[in-house]
């Protein structure tokens, strides 16, 4: 028989199952939820061993009933009751009736004996979990040994309810006997250990619920570093992470291809290990400047990757990352690809330029045009009396070469009307189809004497060129203007080239090369070996007035005037330069479909005469009236001047005989030049006619290229110029 322990051993017992449930001795099953389930709270087996001591020390029956009866622990019960009293059905349930009668009303650390109808005492004390009553402890099945104990009454108990008289009445006289003394000392220390298992009980709850907690917190935690893994996994930037020393800790795959690495090579190593010093300084710099700004900070960067070359703009965010109690913990880096939105907003920047240009182009036009009308009606009065002057005057006279000061000032003011006009895109033009290597080989006598002698001209002509159209004195202009840049671009001894050939563009090239158009072009290049220009100058050397020479030296349209004569046929242009290394100029003019006619051939002829024609003058202007009737009676021809179009359709009318020659103002009252000529048609159906302007407008010509079969005359114009436009036009066969 096993030795029986002390009561201070069964103390401490109950001392260190109590601890051990503060510890660790928790069923991780149990949740707060399970409060009204005493079982799954405390540990039965070890409660259940404790009270087998409790039995043997003292030798009294125990048991821990849950508030439905359910029995949870017993010990040491009498044969009385299991075998016969909780055996028959009236007699058991006059045990569950004590059981339960004993349990209500009890508060925590109190007692009742109570003694059952099968007549044995009980005595409980109640189980609570804080403040919830869960179950009761029981001791009981015994006698006091000073009450009188009459035997009769189980023998009757036998008698009614069937038991074995002579085993009923044995195990009657086997039913202990206490002093009351010592029941009130063992149920005290029944209650003790109810307050133990209480406090337990409740400790364990707490600690449960406190493990579930951490443990949901713990679920939690992991869900949502799951979903912030995916979403650094996911996102289509750059997503790193560095601490203070610049060593990383993590990255998402965009940035392992960045550095052609897993991130399980990346972490606990630096830039350094991956790209060159320069970049990892870069980098490295940008981390301070984050974590010294306490802020985040931004900067581009053009970066090359490693796993298949390309190379990105990015735009980077490093933002300083703090641990809980405020302490610098390193960088979080995230790298954004802005190459296609820096890319849109150079597109933008550059559909804006060409706004503001195209603006600026309208308004250069409408003031050109406002003023051309009357600057050039005026010109022309003084470049003509100004002719006819000098021929009345001593050829070798100082009155004659006085003259020829004033026709020289008023050519230069008329060029630079035409120029305006040229870089607004207003100038009447009259396109041909041309072969440059034909047309730039014509000029190259004149443009020889543009330059120095110190100057090499080179002559680089493409083979098999395509065709272009375009009027030929705006390829005198272009190449006059730009072969007199570059002379000035040269000091002392140097070389000019002009070069031409054929050049296609597809869509994928100009993407790649902002400036250009797709199609098929004609290239006329001019380029030399002078000083150069600064990006500074490249950005304005097409502006109107934009000149770096001196004041006497240019006026700053003769860039402007390409400009525009290269838009106005639908071409680009392109400048490559830097400070000593040259200039080359290249112009890109559209290939046209159709047979090239030869150079033009100068006349080295006088001027043309009339030979009787019959020509009606018109012109609002008296003084140029007067100067154009003088000019062609000189000539030889017959004149009918009128100063409007109702006069001149009057003249017409009474004239008797025929008139050949229609010349007439564009810009008129009442009526255009145009119409003039149409309602003239109707009486002289064989008219010729020859308009005359400052500035066109779109009467006789649409964006400045004149209609079909149109003879212009530009004011102001030379005696010369009238004389060859009027002839031209008077010996042309009608179609």
């Amino acid at each position: 028989m096993p030795k029986k322990p002390t009561y201070e051993e069964l103390l401490q017992r109950v001392k260190e199952l109590e601890q051990e449930k503060l510890e660790s001795n928790v069923n991780p099953a149990v949740h707060t939820t399970d409060a009204d389930n005493l079982a799954s709270i405390i540990n039965v087996a070890e409660v259940q061993s404790i009270m087998d001591d409790f039995y043997h020390l003292t030798n009294m029956a125990t048991a821990i009933l849950d508030l439905e009866g359910n029995v949870l622990e017993r010990t040491g019960w009498q044969d009385i009751c299991t075998k016969f009293h909780r055996k028959h059905p009236q007699t058991s349930q006059n045990c569950t009736e004590s059981d339960l009668f004993l349990a209500r009303g009890l508060k925590p650390g109190e007692h009742i004996e109570y003694k059952c109808k099968n007549g044995l005492w009980d005595v409980v004390t109640p189980l609570y979990v804080g403040s919830i009553h869960l179950g009761n402890i029981y001791a009981g099945q015994f006698f006091y040994d000073d009450e009188q104990i009459d035997e009769e009454i189980f023998v009757r108990q036998a008698e009614m309810y069937g038991f074995d008289k002579e085993a009923y009445l044995d195990a009657f006289r086997r039913i202990p006997k206490y002093s009351r003394e010592t029941v009130h000392h063992l149920i005290s220390f029944l209650a003790k250990f109810s307050g133990y298992l209480s406090r337990v009980s409740l400790a364990n709850m707490q600690l449960q619920k406190e493990i579930t907690e951490r443990k949901q917190a713990e679920t939690a935690l992991k869900d949502s570093q799951a979903r912030l893994r995916t979403l650094i996994q996911t996102i289509p930037d750059l997503v790193w992470l560095k601490d203070q020393q610049g060593t990383y800790l993590l990255c998402n795959p965009r940035f392992e291809s960045f550095f052609g690495a897993s991130e399980k090579e990346i972490a606990g190593k630096s830039d350094y290990d991956f790209v060159d010093k320069d970049l990892a300084d870069h980098f490295r710099k940008h981390d301070k400047i984050s974590m010294a700004k306490g802020k985040p900070s931004k900067n581009e960067e053009e970066v090359t990757f490693a796993d298949d070359g390309h190379r990105e703009l990015l735009e980077t965010i490093k933002t300083p990352m703090y641990t809980n109690d405020g302490q610098l913990a390193g960088v979080l880096g995230i790298g954004r690809d802005i190459t296609e939105r820096k890319r849109a907003e150079e597109e933008k920047l550059l559909l804006e330029e060409q706004y503001h240009q195209a603006q600026k182009v309208e308004s250069i036009g409408r003031l050109a045009g406002g003023v051309a009308h009357d600057y050039n009606n005026a010109l022309s009065v003084i470049i003509g009396f100004t002719e006819l002057a000098m021929d009345e005057v001593d050829p070798a006279g100082p009155l004659r070469a006085n003259l020829g000061q004033v026709l020289t000032a008023a050519q230069r003011a008329a060029d630079i009307t035409r120029q305006l006009l040229a870089f607004a895109r207003k100038q009447p033009i009259a396109p041909k189809v041309l072969d440059l290597n034909l047309t730039v080989a014509s000029m190259f006598k004149m443009l020889r004497h543009l330059i120095s002698e110190d100057i090499d001209l080179a002559w680089s002509p493409g083979a098999d060129l395509w065709p272009v159209k375009l009027d030929p004195s705006q390829v005198d202009q272009i190449l006059a203007n730009l072969c007199v840049n570059a002379r000035d671009a040269i000091e002392g001894v140097g070389k000019i080239t002009i070069e031409t050939g054929n050049a296609t563009f597809d869509e994928a090239y100009c993407a790649a090369h902002p400036g250009f158009v797709p199609g098929r072009f004609v290239l006329l290049a001019v380029s030399d070996d002078g000083c150069g220009i600064g990006k500074e100058i490249l950005d304005n050397m097409f502006e109107p007035f934009f000149t770096t020479k001196d004041a006497d030296k240019g006026t700053g349209l003769g860039l402007s005037t390409v400009y525009g004569i290269v838009k106005q046929n639908n071409g680009f242009i392109n400048v490559y330069s830097k400070p000593g290394e040259g200039t080359a100029i290249k112009i890109y003019l559209p290939r046209h479909l159709g047979e090239a006619v030869g150079a033009l051939e100068v006349s080295t002829q006088g001027l043309a005469k009339g030979r009787g024609e019959v020509i009606l003058l018109v012109e609002d202007d008296l003084p140029i009236l007067k100067l154009a009737k003088k000019t062609l009676h000189g000539l030889g021809y017959k004149v009918l001047a009128a100063g409007t179009p109702s006069e001149a359709m009057a003249l017409a009318e009474q004239h008797p005989g025929g008139i050949d020659l229609l010349l007439t103002d564009v810009i008129m009252p009442q009526m255009n030049g145009r119409e003039l000529a149409e309602r003239l048609q109707t009486f002289y159906p064989d008219i010729k006619c020859v308009y005359m302007s400052g500035y066109t407008s779109n009467v006789i010509a649409h964006h400045g290229v004149l209609d079909e079969g149109v003879h212009f005359i530009q004011k102001p114009f030379f005696k010369k110029d009238m004389a060859k436009t009027v002839r031209k036009a008077l010996d042309e066969k009608r179609k």
